[in-house]
């Protein structure tokens, strides 16, 4: 699979940087993403816990 790069500003230097990447390589800050760009968001319904008697 060859899935286009995507890039985050690096919260401490401002370079771009892939968003895989676990820090940034021009100043080692730790790049945080909630998405990584190959990866699709799954959201499922709520659970609900059984009822207690």
């Amino acid at each position: 699979m060859n899935t286009p790069l995507n890039h985050v500003q690096c919260p401490s230097c401002r370079k771009e940087v892939d968003d895989r990447a676990p820090a940034c390589p021009q100043c080692g800050e730790k790049i945080y993403v909630n998405v990584p760009g190959d990866t699709t968001p799954t959201k499922h319904p709520p659970l609900n816990p059984p009822k207690q008697d």
